[in-house]
């Protein structure tokens, strides 16, 4: 005769579903903080390799930076989607993507350009900026650029910025990063913390470092260039040039 397995009773399922929830609730964040670090490295990762597209962009121009008259903040480099089935491509108008790691051709273009973490520029209600599109959907790449290296100066024609022209410690001047950069030194409103920590991301330095590092919005009175490590936002020029 065979014998009858005691079922579980109310109190042994209530137990159970106890401590399930603490587990749930001890290892959630945990969990939350792998995938946030994660997404960071990756992001930071990808502005590393970026940053030696620059490098060798500027070697081939004897340290002068490209003038880009057009969305400045975002065509220096990255890919265009095909109007046909949606593929992401390297656009070769963009002047840095001739300079990217030639390893890089053998892997799809889009996640070079991608911090995982993008989930756009938006307002509150999700409407402005970039709306239900991530930066990366918007403008080919995920990672916004300083526009004061790269914008044309003055109203007449001039060569293009020279490297050796700039004052600010290489380690100090951001070449470009994730767009929360901009919209909090500028205070915009527009929401683009993507990696749980308000104020903050992942900028790649003229020196080819990248360090998650938080910004300050910009004063209500002083100079115009940004510095995220300091109020004195410098960018002074050589006497002379």
């Amino acid at each position: 005769m065979a014998t009858r397995r005691p079922a579980f009773t109310m109190l042994e399922l209530v137990i159970s579903l106890a401590a399930g929830g603490v587990l749930l609730c001890i290892l959630l964040p945990a969990m939350v903080s792998a995938r946030v670090s994660s997404q960071r490295e990756l992001c930071s990762g990808n502005q590393r390799l970026i940053g030696q597209a620059w490098e060798a962009y500027l070697k081939s121009h004897d340290g002068r930076f490209p003038t880009i008259y057009v969305q400045p903040a975002w065509r220096y480099a990255g890919v265009r989607y095909s109007s046909v089935d949606g593929t992401a491509f390297l656009d070769y108008d963009r002047p840095l993507n001739n300079y990217l790691p030639a390893y890089r051709s053998q892997v799809n273009p889009e996640q070079l350009f991608e911090c995982p973490a993008d989930r756009g520029i938006t307002d509150e209600r999700g409407e402005a900026g970039t709306g239900r599109r991530t930066a990366l959907e918007a403008f080919g790449t995920s990672f916004r650029a300083n526009t004061r290296l790269l914008l044309p100066r003055g109203d007449r024609p001039q060569p293009p910025l020279d490297r050796a022209q700039i004052t600010t410690a290489p380690s100090r001047l951001v070449v470009m990063g994730d767009p929360v950069w901009f919209e909090t030194l500028e205070s915009t409103g527009r929401l683009a913390a993507w990696h749980g920590t308000p104020n903050t991301g992942n900028l790649l330095f003229l020196d080819g470092s990248v360090r998650f590092v938080t910004i300050k919005p910009r004063p209500a009175v002083g100079p115009a260039v940004f510095d995220p490590l300091s109020l004195e936002l410098a960018f002074p020029l050589k006497k002379g040039r």
